[in-house]
């Protein structure tokens, strides 16, 4: 579903890091599949591309942003949408190590149910009142992350994020 890209630039991650990194990925995305049992066809309007970036104004004090891309046709069976996660290095690196494989795995798991509900049209990518839709996202990820065990300090992840998206 996802190709791993970055913007030409030094990122200065090891290979150890990299094949962590693909671990969380394929779990976060199997485990949002099941979860939400995606169907063939919702699969394939699953299209992103992960970049990571050392500085992006639009990123500012966020952990990760989404961005889509529309091709336009006058046939809508030609139209398609692009997404592009962006995941802020520096942001992202100022966690302690050992939590890192947590961190990640809330933010893949986060985007990619944002992601769900927009090819399911249960969210629209456009809407002004994104607070309401960022809360509604966290209950989700919450709820399909809670019962991994065998990573450690996914409840310390979950508490924090709980902090950010209280009511």
């Amino acid at each position: 579903m996802a190709r791993f890209l970055s913007k030409r630039q030094e990122l200065n991650l090891s290979s150890d890091f990299l094949e962590e990194f693909s671990f969380i990925l394929l779990l976060s995305e199997l485990n949002v599949v099941d979860k939400f049992r995606l169907t063939p066809k919702e699969l394939k309007k699953m299209h992103y591309e992960i970049y990571f970036l050392k500085e992006a104004a639009f990123l500012k004090n966020k952990f990760a942003s989404l961005l889509k891309l529309e091709k336009f046709s006058w046939l809508p069976s030609q139209r398609r949408e692009f997404y592009f996660l962006c995941l802020n290095q520096t942001k992202i690196f100022e966690w302690e190590k050992s939590f890192l494989n947590e961190l990640l795995l809330y933010i893949l798991s986060h985007e990619l149910i944002h992601l769900v509900r927009f090819i399911r049209y249960q969210s629209n990518f456009y809407a002004k009142e994104k607070w309401e839709e960022e809360k509604k996202v966290h209950y989700l990820t919450k709820e399909i992350l809670k019962d991994i065990k065998f990573l450690p300090h996914i409840k310390m992840v979950l508490d924090y994020f709980d902090q950010i998206y209280k009511d």
